[in-house]
């Protein structure tokens, strides 16, 4: 089968370069299936665990989950009192296991900055909205808490690793708390604490940012974002597609209707344009299954391909930019196994997405043979939407100047091979998965058919593809494959020309996102604390408002120096005549 894509191929969406970022939890040790791997006791000191993180950077760490909103903070500042510390100091007595301590979050500060990540922390709502006798959501919520815990990060050495909080997690879900109106009045006060603990600097650029209202459910997103709308720097929800539990988890693994398209997360793009000024959407908690997900599913190369597939599709629902994959430790979803600290196959796909792929989807991918893929943007084949067991997505290449990239997953269980018949292409780079033996449930992945991916001793094994100038690409059975072509532009993937903006923070890169309500999206609109790339190569960078005040500065030095000069000139000319 023959694909192409067209020189002036439109791009589709733009993500943050941490588009693919992950999370901590709070369950406690005894919990099944997470151990010690809750942001309390995981060894954030493992060589591979930290290896593994800095092979997924930059991105963000959220840390959160349903026992965030139980969860204290036992901080000391200039500013707490003596019953305070008393109170929080006893409560951390009672529930070691949901007690963060100082000494623990420059730990996990630590961590985060050492790895390249930067930490999105969910604070306690629920919790602090009790009366006397427990009850949920009987008085406004009770800040001093998270008050402390604010105080404290903004003068940790690593307060700029912080980018922004949530407020509580699924705070509706099953009823937990019902006055919206006590909701909206905490998050304005988790502004105002913000504001006040980070006072606004030239460009307000290391002041965290406000994420929610962190809900599952789309009907349920929409009703919060309409009263939190105004109040959120960025529209953050849940998303899973199943059930760790449910038995038709493990058919629907295996078949076509793993499959997920962008269409699927129009809803919540659509109320978030609504709802918002400026928007933006993350997935700020996913994976395939809730309940820790399952063994042997969520936890093998099965998973990989809905994990695939899932990243494409989002990547072109704009306005969503980031997707929190849960977990980086923990449940049977996790991406290093927190048991033994070896990555599991999802974690290669993250990997290599973020060392090959960049932050633009570009379409659409064009063939003679097939006109009825599932959307514009991906192909299918060969069944028809809806059963087509190979999908293709097509994005500009990370580091490369011009060169698109495929994306492909071969759900079919027969050798499938097709042409990428691109107009002036001289070579392709094939980096193909399967899963050990060609098994669709081990839980090692190889690369090209002859390279085991590991984590070993706290390295990350050394990734090459495979150069060929054969234009043919053969995909075994279950695999997965990026491919780079070389020897071809595509417009939109050549890195724009920098230059010096003059009334505006960033250099200002408008491109034109091909949906169909043709939503106009900026790198400056969602350009914040992490720089964003808006080119696939690293060597284009924003521009900061400093940066532009000092060529501003230099042009206008340089204007005053010249008219001096001039002057000067006319003076002697007249003492001359005369």
């Amino acid at each position: 089968m023959e694909i192409s894509i067209q020189q002036n191929a439109s791009t589709i969406g733009i993500v943050r370069p941490e588009f693919i970022s992950t999370t901590l939890d709070w369950w406690p040790l005894e919990t099944r299936a997470w151990g010690n791997s809750s942001v309390i006791h995981a060894d954030l000191t493992h060589p591979n665990l930290i290896a593994a993180a800095k092979g997924l950077s930059p991105m963000f760490i959220r840390v959160g989950g349903s026992q965030a909103d139980s969860a204290i903070y036992n901080m000391s500042t200039s500013t707490t009192t003596v019953g305070e510390a008393n109170r929080f100091a006893q409560a951390c007595d009672k529930n070691p296991q949901l007690c963060l301590t100082m000494q623990r979050w420059e730990e996990v500060l630590k961590f985060a900055q050492d790895a390249g990540a930067s930490i999105v922390f969910t604070l306690a709502y629920i919790r602090h909205t009790k009366d006397e006798s427990g009850q949920n959501d009987q008085q406004d919520w009770d800040s001093t808490n998270a008050r402390q815990l604010l105080q404290y990060t903004a003068h940790s050495k690593y307060d700029t690793t912080v980018f922004g909080f949530e407020l509580g997690n699924e705070v509706t879900h099953k009823g937990k708390i019902e006055n919206v109106t006590r909701l909206v009045n905490a998050y304005a006060e988790l502004r105002h604490i913000i504001d006040e603990t980070w006072p606004s600097t030239i460009n307000d650029k290391h002041k965290p940012k406000i994420l929610g209202p962190a809900s599952t459910g789309q009907s349920i997103t929409t009703k919060l974002l309409k009263a939190l709308g105004s109040h959120v720097d960025i529209a953050t929800y849940h998303k899973y597609h199943g059930g760790g539990k449910e038995e038709a988890l493990v058919k629907y693994a295996k078949s076509t209707s793993i499959i997920q398209h962008p269409n699927k997360f129009h809803g919540i793009s659509s109320t978030s344009n609504k709802y918002m000024d400026k928007p933006e959407v993350w997935v700020g908690e996913g994976a395939m299954a809730y309940n820790s997900g399952r063994q042997n599913i969520t936890d093998s190369f099965v998973g990989s391909f809905w994990f695939t597939n899932l990243l494409g599709a989002i990547s072109k629902s704009v306005p969503h930019t980031v997707y929190c994959r849960q977990a980086l430790v923990g449940g049977y979803y996790e991406l290093i196994s927190h048991e033994t600290m070896k990555a599991r196959p999802d974690y290669w796909i993250a990997h290599l997405w973020k060392r090959l792929v960049g932050t633009k989807s570009i379409g659409p991918i064009l063939s003679p043979s097939r006109e009825d893929s599932p959307d514009k943007y991906t192909f299918g084949c060969c069944e028809g939407p809806g059963y087509d067991t190979l999908l293709i997505h097509a994005f500009c290449a990370k580091g490369e100047r011009s060169n698109p990239i495929f994306v492909i997953t071969n759900i079919d269980k027969e050798e499938s091979s097709f042409n990428l018949n691109i107009t002036v292409g001289t070579h392709v780079t094939k980096y193909i998965l399967t899963g050990k033996n060609g098994r669709r449930d081990s839980r090692s992945v190889v690369l090209n058919g002859n390279q085991l991916l590991t984590i070993e001793n706290g390295q990350l094994p050394e990734i090459v593809g495979e150069d060929t100038d054969d234009m043919r690409v053969t995909l075994p059975p279950v695999s997965i494959a990026f491919v780079t072509v070389h020897g071809f532009e595509v417009d939109e993937c050549v890195p724009p020309i920098v230059t010096a903006a003059t009334e505006t923070s960033h250099i200002n890169y408008t491109t034109s996102i091909s949906l169909e309500d043709q939503h106009q999206y900026t790198t400056s609109d969602i350009h914040d604390h992490v720089p964003f790339i808006a080119s696939e190569s690293a060597m284009y960078y924003s521009a900061t408002f400093d940066e532009v005040q000092l060529l501003s500065l230099v042009q206008i030095l340089g204007a005053m120096v010249f008219f001096a000069f001039i002057l000067c000139l006319r003076k002697r000319l007249r003492l001359r005549q005369s």
